[in-house]
């Protein structure tokens, strides 16, 4: 579902006629503790990689924090899990076992603005907060987005209004029904969608559904850390060069170019109109509901 510009029709002048809000929170002087969630979801070391799994896809998370007690000693990512599942039928072993150890973390009394190169420069998501290096909290692109999206918010106010296959295509697992958004757009409207949507990204389209590229929450960040940015549309911040998959092609094809990439969903195309996207999570529930059917199908190696 296209996301359609609330705008003058007259989308060439936006940032010429409108007025725009300039009342973020600076990021050099919030501090973590300010914008956190501390009401975040963990998993034990010695728990079941299952239990993780099911702790991600139930609560639509990218990676758990995984703690000994109150301390953190690693994180389990959306990633490390679809290698898994991708790589082996059936799991054996604690948390503790496939978890990556080396974590970046911030203290609750960091200043954003470095949180906010970390996100920007690194290809994970989110950071944990510390309080006496104890695990407290996270804090993820989407919190950065969310606390400076207002700056670039327009005066006028808009409206935001499985059968088994023989062969496992993209189309047979692709969700449907997406937020887009035009390249005329405000850039507001992408941050809007974004840090209401929890998605990590939008496929920017033409009238006619055309895939033009995709406006990222790192692109976004990289527009809010800027202390020169000025109010603009989503084509002057929009990355052009997206990888995209036909809904005709391989699942299998789909599943190692996110196990292999830093992105976490991919446009599907057919007759090269957007029709859908594939994510991690999409694949790794798949792939949990259907696991005999889709081990029988996998290419042999």
């Amino acid at each position: 579902m296209a996301t359609t510009d609330p705008f003058s029709s007259d989308n060439s002048n936006v940032t010429e006629t409108l007025q725009y809000q300039q009342k973020s929170q600076t990021t050099e002087k919030t501090k973590a503790k300010d914008i956190a969630q501390y009401k975040i979801i963990t998993v034990d070391k010695n728990a079941s990689v299952y239990e993780a799994i099911y702790l991600m896809v139930a609560n639509d998370i990218t990676g758990l924090p995984v703690v000994d007690g109150s301390t953190l000693v690693g994180i389990i990512s959306e990633k490390d899990v679809l290698k898994l599942l991708y790589d082996v039928e059936f799991l054996a072993g604690s948390v503790g076992y496939f978890m990556t150890s080396n974590v970046m973390t911030f203290d609750e009394e960091d200043n954003i603005a470095d949180i906010c190169r970390c996100l920007i420069d690194n290809s994970f998501r989110r950071v944990p907060i510390l309080h006496d290096g104890k695990l407290v909290a996270i804090i993820t692109r989407a919190d950065l987005i969310r606390i400076n999206k207002y700056k670039f918010r327009p005066t006028i106010p808009h409206d935001t209004s499985k059968k088994h296959p023989n062969f496992l295509l993209a189309k047979h697992v692709m969700t449907c029904g997406l937020l887009t958004v035009k390249r005329p757009s405000p850039v507001y409207l992408a941050m809007e969608i974004i840090a209401t949507g929890n998605i990590t990204g939008l496929p920017v389209v033409d009238d006619s559904a055309k895939l033009l590229g995709i406006v990222s929450e790192k692109d976004l960040l990289k527009l809010l850390y800027d202390p020169n940015a000025k109010p603009g549309l989503v084509k002057d911040y929009m990355t052009r060069d997206v990888v995209s998959f036909d809904w005709d092609d391989s699942l299998f094809e789909v599943c190692h170019c996110l196990i292999n990439n830093n992105f976490r969903r991919v446009p599907i195309l057919e007759k090269g109109k957007l029709t859908g996207i594939i994510s991690r999570r999409d694949i790794i529930i798949y792939i949990l509901e259907n696991r005999s059917h889709f081990f029988s199908k996998k290419p042999k190696r």
